[in-house]
C-alpha cells in the first residue's frame, strides 16, 4: 500500500522537507507519495525580499517554481480549509468549483509558518502595509512610487508633507532591512522629480526597545546600524510602539502623531490560525514536538519551522524561527519520516546557530558569525550577499540574481510600478437561464445577492424536485451554509438570466461580526428557510 506524506506549507521548512524526502526515500523499498500544499506555486527566498522593495532585485529573482524544485512531489496550489487529524485527511478549499478537495495522508508535516497579526492595533490592518511576502514587497514599492508621483504635482504643503513622510514600525531584522531599503529608494528616486525638495523627505523607524535588532545582534552592531541609518537621514523613535494608524497619520503610544500616507508595519507575527483548531498540544500557538519533530502524542504528525516548538538541544528554550534552523530541521525531519516508514531509528535535531546577518542598504550590512566574529559596513555586505547567494536553491536562480546585482551597479534605478488588477471584495457574476449557481451538498463559500433576474431554490430526492422558493431582485441566498459552517442544503437554478453580487465567506464573516442587527436579520431568514426545507 502506498504511503502518502502530505506537507502543508511551501516555505523553508516545507519545501526543504520535500526536497530531502525525495532524496532519502529513493533508498526505501516502501511505495510512497509526497504531496505539498501551498497557496502559491513558488518558493520565496525570504532573506532577499527587502532588495525587491529597493529594486536591486527583480520580482522573479527571489522565487523558484515548486514544481521545478520538487519534480517528484505532487503539488496542490490551494488554500487549506481545515485539517482532520482523526480521519487523516486535509480539506482543501474549493477552486474553480464549489466542491472542496479531501487529501488523505499517512504522515502529515505541518509547516504553515506565521501570519501577520494586527490584533489590538487599531487601524493597522486597514491602513498599514505589512512586510512578509513577495506581494507585500511589491505593494510597498508601488506605494513609494505612487506617493512620489503625487507629491511631484501637489501644491497643498500639508498634503505634500504627508506624502513625503514614511513610517516603519518595528526595529527587528525585517523592520531594519525594509526601512533601509525604503530610505535608499525614496532618496534615489526623488532625484528624478525636480518638483520635490529632498530636504522634505522623512523616513521614520519606530522601535519598542532601546536599540535595533536587540534579539538578533550584539549591542555594538545594533548601535552601528542605528548610527548608520541616522546618518543617512532615518529618524529613529526608540522605546515607542506604533499603536494605531489612520489614512492620515501614524499614532505612537507616546502620544506622538506623525502625519503620513505610508505606514509599514513589521509587527510580530502569530502562528497560522488553522493550528489553533487542532487537537495538538500548543505553547504560544506553536505545536509542541520532541527533538525528532514529532507532535506530542502522535506518531504520524510532524511540525517544522516557525509554527513548531522544537526543543533547542544546543541552546535554551525552543529553536528560533530562522531560515538556517528551518533548513536543517527539514533535513532531520525527512530522515525521521523515512526512518518511520522502514522501522529505523530516528534522529534528534541538534544545531548551533552559525551567526546572523542583516542588510542596511547602500552597500552596507552587519554580521556576527559563530558568536565571536563581528563585521559591519562594506565587508559585512559582501559577506551577506555571498552567503545568501550560495544558499539560493537552483543554479539558474543564482545566475539571475548575480546578473541583477551586476546590472544594478550600472543602470540607474527606475520609478516603475507593477500593478496587478485589484481584487474585488464583492464579485459581480452573470448566469444564464437554467444554469446552476450551486448544487445541494456543495461547500458554502459565498453569499449571493440578486441584482437582476430570478432563481429557484429546490431540493432533490431521486428524480423528484421539491421547490422551496423563488427569489428575485434584491433578495439573497447562500446564508444558511455560511452561518452554520456546513454544505449547501439545496440547489439554486436560474429561471432567467441573472446578475448577482457574490460576497466571499471570509468577508461575510467580517460583515456580520461588526453589525449585530445585520447578523440577526440573516439568522432570522436562515431559520425561516430551514423550516421550509424541513
Amino acid at each position: 500500500m502506498v504511503k502518502r506524506i502530505v506537507i502543508l506549507g511551501g516555505g523553508f521548512g516545507g519545501a526543504y522537507t520535500a526536497m530531502y524526502l525525495q532524496k532519502f526515500l529513493k533508498k526505501t523499498k516502501e511505495p510512497f507519495e509526497i504531496a505539498i500544499v501551498n497557496k502559491d506555486n513558488y518558493f520565496v527566498f525570504q532573506p532577499m525580499l527587502a532588495e525587491v522593495v529597493g529594486g536591486s532585485l527583480g520580482l522573479l529573482d527571489t522565487i523558484n517554481p515548486l514544481r521545478k524544485l520538487l519534480p517528484k512531489t505532487k503539488l496542490y496550489v490551494r488554500e487549506i480549509d481545515s485539517i482532520d487529524i482523526e480521519n487523516k485527511k486535509v480539506i482543501l478549499a474549493p477552486k474553480f468549483s464549489h466542491s472542496s478537495y479531501h487529501l488523505p495522508f499517512d504522515h502529515l508535516v505541518i509547516s504553515l509558518g506565521t501570519v501577520t497579526d494586527f490584533r489590538g492595533m487599531s487601524g493597522l490592518h486597514e491602513h498599514a502595509l505589512p512586510f512578509k511576502n513577495l506581494a507585500d514587497s511589491i505593494a510597498i514599492r508601488n506605494q513609494v512610487i505612487e506617493v512620489l508621483e503625487t507629491a511631484a504635482n501637489e501644491t497643498n504643503p500639508l498634503l505634500k508633507e504627508k506624502l513625503l513622510t514614511f513610517v516603519v514600525g518595528g526595529g527587528g531584522f525585517s523592520g531594519t532591512e525594509v526601512v533601509a531599503e525604503v530610505n535608499d529608494l525614496v532618496r534615489k528616486l526623488a532625484k528624478q522629480y525636480p518638483e520635490i525638495d529632498r530636504s522634505q523627505i522623512r523616513v521614520i523607524l519606530i522601535h519598542s526597545k532601546d536599540r535595533l535588532m536587540e534579539r538578533e545582534m550584539p549591542e555594538s552592531l545594533g548601535q552601528y546600524a542605528a548610527k548608520l541609518l541616522q546618518k543617512r537621514g532615518v529618524e529613529i523613535r526608540f522605546n515607542s510602539h506604533l499603536q494605531a494608524a489612520t489614512p492620515e497619520e501614524a499614532i505612537l503610544d507616546t502620544g506622538e502623531r506623525i502625519p503620513s500616507k505610508t505606514v509599514i508595519s513589521t509587527v510580530p507575527s502569530s502562528p497560522n490560525p488553522l493550528i489553533e483548531k487542532l487537537p495538538l498540544k500548543l505553547i504560544k500557538g506553536k505545536i509542541i514536538t520532541d527533538a525528532t519533530m514529532q507532535a506530542e502524542g502522535y506518531d504520524h504528525i510532524w511540525a517544522v519551522g516557525d509554527c513548531a516548538a522544537i526543543p533547542n538541544l544546543e541552546g535554551k528554550g525552543i529553536c528560533p524561527p530562522t531560515a538556517q534552523f528551518a533548513i536543517r530541521e527539514a533535513k532531520v525531519l525527512a530522515h525521521n519520516i523515512a526512518a518511520s516508514l522502514s522501522s529505523r531509528k530516528k534522529k534528534e535535531f541538534r544545531f548551533k546557530a552559525l551567526g546572523m546577518m542583516g542588510a542596511l542598504g547602500h552597500h552596507s550590512a552587519v554580521a556576527e558569525l559563530f558568536g565571536k566574529f563581528k563585521f559591519s559596513g562594506l565587508p559585512a555586505w559582501f559577506l551577506w550577499r555571498m552567503i545568501y547567494w550560495m544558499k539560493l536553491p537552483g543554479l539558474d536562480r543564482k545566475l539571475k540574481v548575480a546578473l541583477s546585482w551586476i546590472l544594478d551597479t550600472m543602470i540607474p534605478i527606475e520609478a516603475v510600478q507593477i500593478k496587478a488588477s485589484p481584487t474585488q471584495g464583492i464579485a459581480q457574476l452573470h448566469f444564464e437561464t437554467d444554469e446552476i449557481i450551486f448544487h445541494e451538498g456543495d461547500v458554502g463559500d459565498y453569499l449571493y445577492i440578486i441584482v437582476n433576474g430570478e432563481v429557484e431554490v429546490f431540493t432533490k430526492k431521486g428524480d423528484q424536485e421539491k421547490l422551496l422558493a423563488k427569489l428575485g431582485k434584491g433578495e439573497y441566498f447562500g446564508e444558511m451554509a455560511l452561518l452554520n459552517q456546513r454544505s449547501r442544503l439545496a440547489t439554486v437554478r436560474c429561471v432567467s438570466p441573472v446578475d448577482v453580487l457574490a460576497l466571499k465567506k471570509s468577508d461575510f464573516g467580517v460583515l456580520i461580526s461588526n453589525f449585530q442587527e445585520l447578523r440577526e436579520g440573516f439568522e432570522h431568514t436562515e431559520k425561516t428557510r430551514r423550516r421550509e426545507i424541513g
